[in-house]
């Protein structure tokens, strides 16, 4: 091979090189795209009931739980009914009544059985015998007139548990719309609540991507100035429909916010992991013989 072959091949070489790494620079760019970061869920908080509200504990930027009490109507009746269910139910007094005439009616059955036919009548035997057996029809009456007692208490419990507006979420409150002493209809919203974990970070790609993004594939998110820092994201959600307008598809990942550190509604930049590249030995031109 003469020195003017092998300045020619080193060149083909050198510029197959570069047209690796610029295609390899451009897809690398192609993986790293705008998103938004935001609350998982966003919700109106209203009351199932009419009524006056009593009393709102929280307010304006305050952290509840799941089943915290954010909101009380005004529950007086509802209070006096419980209070009324828990005594009717609780009470054992008519049980206990009919269990005393049941023994009765039994003892007399007894001694009535133990005579001779001829001394007792059947007509007196079958009245004391029908007296047993409606004594002890009414004794499981009672019984159940207890359990009803029982059922009407869960009742009267879950009508009262209406006048409590708990929140149904881990989250902070964004707005409160309402006060104690406002009447609340059941279209009426009470609160807002947002939660912040995970947060949503929302992406589109193009559609050359779609088969290379994976539920469970982790990406690195950048969140924007102030806030910055680079975290560490999961896809959870990969569209099934593209946009055929813009040519992109939606990706939705999950980003852990167990502190509530990281605001939501915020820019990002999300870079996803290449896929796996061919040898780069394929962009060589081969040696002539």
């Amino acid at each position: 091979m003469t020195v003017r072959d092998g300045t020619r091949r080193g060149r083909a070489v050198l510029a197959a090189l570069c047209l690796a790494l610029a295609a390899g620079a451009a897809r690398a760019e192609a993986t790293r795209v705008d998103c938004v970061v935001e609350p998982a869920q966003k919700l109106k908080i209203g009351s199932a009931t009419l009524g006056i509200l009593k009393s709102v504990p929280v307010n304006r930027g305050a952290t509840v739980n799941a089943g915290d009490i954010i909101a009380r109507l005004d529950s007086s009746v509802e209070e006096a009914n419980v209070a009324l269910s828990r005594a009717q139910s609780e009470s054992m007094a008519s049980i206990e009544a009919q269990q005393t005439r049941v023994e009765l009616f039994k003892r007399r059955l007894d001694r009535q059985n133990q005579l001779s036919k001829g001394i007792v009548t059947q007509e007196k035997l079958d009245q004391v015998e029908a007296d047993y057996e409606i004594g002890r029809r009414d004794l499981q009456t009672e019984i159940l007139k207890r359990k009803l007692a029982g059922i009407e208490l869960q009742r009267a419990e879950a009508q009262l548990e209406l006048r409590m507006i708990r929140s149904p979420i881990r989250g902070i409150v964004t707005e409160r719309l309402m006060s104690a002493g406002e009447f609340v209809r059941q279209d009426s919203a009470i609160f807002t609540l947002v939660q912040l974990d995970p947060l949503y970070v929302e992406a589109y790609l193009p559609v050359s991507r779609w088969k290379e993004i994976a539920l469970g594939m982790p990406a690195t998110v950048e969140l924007d100035q102030p806030i910055g820092g680079t975290y560490i994201a999961k896809v959870s959600v990969v569209d099934q429909v593209f946009d055929a307008a813009s040519g992109t598809f939606g990706v939705r990942l999950e980003l852990p916010n167990p502190d509530f550190k990281l605001p939501g509604g915020q820019r990002c930049k999300v870079t996803f992991p290449l896929a796996p590249a061919g040898p780069l030995a394929t962009a060589l031109p081969s040696e002539s013989k």
